[in-house]
């Protein structure tokens, strides 16, 4: 924003700034800032703007870094303030691996197994008896152990009779 500035009984228009020499070299720069619009919550700690009414007011946001984020469960939590450079926290687990994902199901971009299954029967699922000996089934989550027979059925040729040992 430029101001109407009066020097000697002149006026000059639309002024955005003034440079005055200063004894000793260089010179003093005095800029208009009725047009500055920051707040104290918009500049960094420790970092220091003049209001547009000229008042020098240090700034209030805090700077933070990746190590400020808390991760848990699957939140993550960014506190408030300024963050100079992408920030980012990882989540993750040991557990979450293939062989631990049933199959038919991907988890944060990890495939389940197709060695892990969902045995769950809701009724009628098998039993030791129903397993032939020296076989295991997993039933419900469990290994079952087959302790049934194996039948033998043998046919006459020309009878046709049946024989079941």
């Amino acid at each position: 924003m430029a101001q109407n500035v009066v020097i000697n009984g002149v006026t000059y228009q639309n002024v955005p700034e003034v440079d005055i020499p200063k004894s000793g070299g260089g010179t003093a720069k005095f800029t208009d800032i009725t047009d500055t619009t920051a707040a104290a919550g918009d500049v960094l700690s420790g970092k220091y703007f003049y209001t547009s009414g000229g008042t020098k007011t240090q700034g209030s946001i805090a700077s933070k870094s990746s190590s400020d984020l808390t991760a848990s469960v699957l939140t993550v939590t960014a506190p408030a303030g300024y963050y100079a450079s992408a920030a980012s926290k990882t989540c993750s687990d040991a557990n979450l691996v293939t062989g631990n994902i049933k199959s038919g199901v991907t988890i944060f971009g990890v495939s389940g197994s197709t060695n892990v299954v969902d045995t769950t029967i809701a009724s009628g699922g098998a039993a030791a008896g129903n397993i032939v000996n020296g076989y295991k089934a997993y039933v419900n989550g469990s290994l079952v152990e087959g302790n049934a027979s194996m039948v033998s059925v043998t046919q006459d040729s020309t009878t046709k009779v049946l024989s079941i040992s």
